[in-house]
């Protein structure tokens, strides 16, 4: 039986990203092939985004789907036979000593679970973040999103005032681009903590409402003045003109400047 070490896989590897916490990896697994029984040294979560196979699991034989969702824990043994057409699978691991890192009470599963075309947001924006500009704040807010939707992990009593207070800092900086440690140290509370408050109380992750904040201002500068591109871009507080186009538009449909084009026409 085959061990894997952390952040090793079966398959191709396409790409990766990690923090302390998390690594994040896109493997490819070509038609046909047989993976030895196996297991891994740190629990993970697999998304199969494209493809299916057949994981067999003590004789006991199940089939994958693309867009399912499976939790394998620790040293959990299984087979896989991939099927005629070529599968990727998106690999979210939580690495060693991850809770002790985040001072948190959550725990993960203690059994391996198939989600069956389990329809997981957070997951799905976690992949479009890992593909497109990868945020890793962003990414451990989404993950613990997840764990959170699928454990019963009750909240304490919300205070709305430093929720409030999160927002007035992030609407009213638009500059910055705030880490969850700077935020938390700010309103002094745990930063997951705060993230899983913030998310229940607005409705998005405060990355994606950090995001939100900016882009609504930026609208407001490229209808209401004639700064440039660059200087709208800057003044919001995005690393380049690139990574402002690019999520301009996926916000809104189309680039910045054939928005202003539009509106002027």
């Amino acid at each position: 039986m085959r061990n894997l070490k952390e952040g090793t896989y079966f398959g191709e590897y396409l790409d990766s990203r990690e923090n302390e916490l998390f690594k994040l990896s896109l493997t490819a697994y070509s038609p046909d092939s047989v993976l030895e029984d196996h297991y891994h040294d740190n629990s993970y979560v697999s998304v199969l985004t494209s493809g299916c196979y057949l994981e067999n699991i003590n004789g006991s034989t199940q089939l994958v789907q693309a867009s399912d969702v499976l939790f394998r824990p620790t040293s959990w043994c299984h087979q896989n036979t991939f099927l005629e057409d070529s599968a990727t699978c998106f690999n979210i691991e939580f690495k060693k000593g991850w809770q002790e890192r985040l001072d948190l009470d959550v725990e993960l599963p203690n059994t391996h679970i198939h989600f069956n075309k389990t329809a997981f947001p957070s997951l799905y924006k976690l992949l479009l973040n890992f593909k497109i500009d990868y945020d890793a704040d962003l990414s451990t807010e989404l993950i613990l999103d997840w764990l959170y939707t699928i454990g019963p992990y009750p909240m304490k009593n919300i205070t709305k005032s430093w929720v409030q207070k999160v927002e007035r800092i992030i609407k009213h900086e638009l500059t910055e681009f705030h880490s969850l440690k700077s935020l938390a140290e700010r309103i002094h509370v745990h930063p997951v903590y705060m993230a899983r408050i913030f998310k229940a109380e607005k409705g998005i992750t405060i990355g994606e409402f950090q995001l939100k904040s900016k882009l609504h201002n930026a609208v407001y500068l490229l209808s209401s003045t004639q700064q440039s591109i660059s200087d709208i871009s800057f003044a919001n507080g995005f690393f380049d003109d690139a990574h402002f186009i690019r999520s301009f538009k996926m916000a809104y449909g189309i680039s910045p400047n054939r928005f202003r084009k539009i509106l002027n026409s």
